[in-house]
């Protein structure tokens, strides 16, 4: 034990001596434009076979969003500096389903104590904000087994209903916070952020609902319940997800949005709006992020994914396919047609909506040389066996949640930010995320016809 404590000692001294600018970043002026926090920390109790990469996750809905892969050195331990524009949680992945949250605001140095042999994963916070973490990643993981047993009512029932069924599911998973809130001594902060995570996560799975009209749609995403105007929702990573199904459908209420962090986010969030005026932004380091022409967005490449096991379900068939790079077949098997490509998990509400209320535009292309394909991640086999029979004209490719490697590389070679991503691959192969609405998006027919 004495030599870990000293292991962290060491490893939180080179933090503040050394600016981590060595992986995940570089020194050019570009950094200087934006904001951003150093995440390090050590693995402990690796088994042979376990995996030696972590995932940093930024969790800003922008496609300016960062997903460090973390190759961890011969001390298990990594560094790096991500971009970080306004105060919000994060996560760091590790080996499948475990994930570590954690709070920073800009300028931050967090480490991480990580024992890999648990699940969750057991981990000691240091640096900036260390007691909030340690009490918001435990009880983080507390909250999402509450989410799970979460079933909303369908997402045609009338507004009043749905939202009664929705409203008692919040006042039950509040009710537990505050008992595990008195039991763990929560901080006054940390009880606010689960408080609001507690919100989102059941919205999460509601980004689909309609109701019975428009103005019962409308009616759900902006209820009271919701507060979307307030900062503070900002500081929990699950609150971009509402403010992006409210701009796919109602981005007239960016206009009433009083000028702070949502509105800036809102602007991020939707992919259809034409580049604002920098004054119009509270936050003008996280303009030039999203904006500014000198930085820099990685680029897609598929050269080194994994070949591995792979399942495909197409027109109504199932095969299981071995030693494959899933992007290289999908290209190789569908030469010289273009492809419109989703990256999705089967939890994710706005990747269900997305499908789900795109059969008609499918349709509509299905007699052409466009093809459509999805390919699943962090995926249940059999929520995914259910699901694809049901979205149709679709190549669907499955990957199974065990292969973390293949995984990790098609996250970071494809520089998939969150769920969904839209990706465009031409008759020649060549891909693009630049400029490719998403599913529902009333500029993807146009955008589609160029490619025919």
């Amino acid at each position: 034990m004495t030599n870990r404590i000293l292991t962290i000692i060491a490893s939180l001294m080179l933090i503040a001596s050394v600016p981590c600018t060595a992986k995940g970043s570089d020194s050019s002026a570009e950094t200087s434009t934006q904001d951003s926090i150093i995440v390090s920390g050590r693995f402990w109790n690796i088994a042979e076979r376990m995996p030696r990469t972590a995932t940093i996750i930024e969790c800003d809905p922008s496609d300016k969003s960062v997903r460090e892969i973390c190759e961890l050195d011969s001390n298990d331990s990594f560094c790096h500096k991500i971009p970080l524009s306004y105060p919000h949680t994060f996560t760091v992945n590790y080996n499948r389903r475990n994930f570590i949250n954690a709070f920073a605001a800009p300028g931050d140095s967090i480490y991480m104590d990580i024992d890999a042999s648990t699940s969750p994963l057991s981990v000691s916070f240091s640096g900036d904000h260390a007691e909030i973490n340690q009490q918001y990643n435990s009880a983080f993981h507390y909250l999402s087994s509450l989410i799970n047993a979460v079933h909303l009512p369908a997402n045609t029932v009338a507004f009043e209903e749905y939202m009664h069924v929705f409203k008692e599911y919040v006042r039950q998973g509040r009710d537990s916070i505050d008992i595990y809130a008195r039991k763990h001594n929560l901080s006054d902060e940390v009880i606010s952020m689960l408080y609001a995570d507690n919100i989102y996560a059941i919205a999460n799975s509601a980004l689909g609902y309609r109701g019975r009209d428009i103005e019962e749609k409308r009616a759900f995403f902006l209820d009271s319940i919701f507060d979307i105007f307030n900062d503070e929702n900002t500081k929990i990573m699950i609150f971009p997800y509402h403010l992006t199904a409210i701009m796919n459908h109602f981005p007239d209420i960016r206009d009433n949005a009083p000028v702070g962090t949502v509105r800036d986010i809102m602007y991020a969030c939707d992919e259809d709006v034409p580049v604002p005026d920098r004054s119009v932004f509270f936050n003008k380091k996280y303009y030039d992020r999203l904006y500014g022409h000198d930085h820099h967005v990685n680029d897609i490449s598929i050269d080194g994914i994994k070949h591995g096991g792979i399942i495909v379900y197409a027109d109504g068939e199932i095969k299981e396919l071995i030693d494959e790079n899933p992007v290289k077949w999908l290209i190789n098997e569908y030469k010289g047609h273009p492809i419109y490509l989703d990256i999705s998990a089967t939890w994710c509400g706005a990747c269900r909506a997305g499908l789900k209320g795109s059969e008609s535009l499918r349709e509509h292309f299905k007699d052409s040389n466009i093809r459509f394909a999805v390919i699943w991640l962090n995926s249940s086999k059999d929520n995914w066996i259910k699901l694809v029979p049901t979205i149709s004209n679709t190549i669907h490719i499955f990957i199974d949640i065990d292969d973390v490697e293949m995984t990790d590389q098609i996250l970071g070679h494809l520089n998939v930010q969150g769920y969904p991503t839209h990706i465009m691959i031409d008759k020649n192969g060549n891909m693009t995320k630049d400029g490719v609405p998403r599913y529902l998006s009333p500029e993807l027919p146009d955008f589609l016809n160029l490619y025919q």
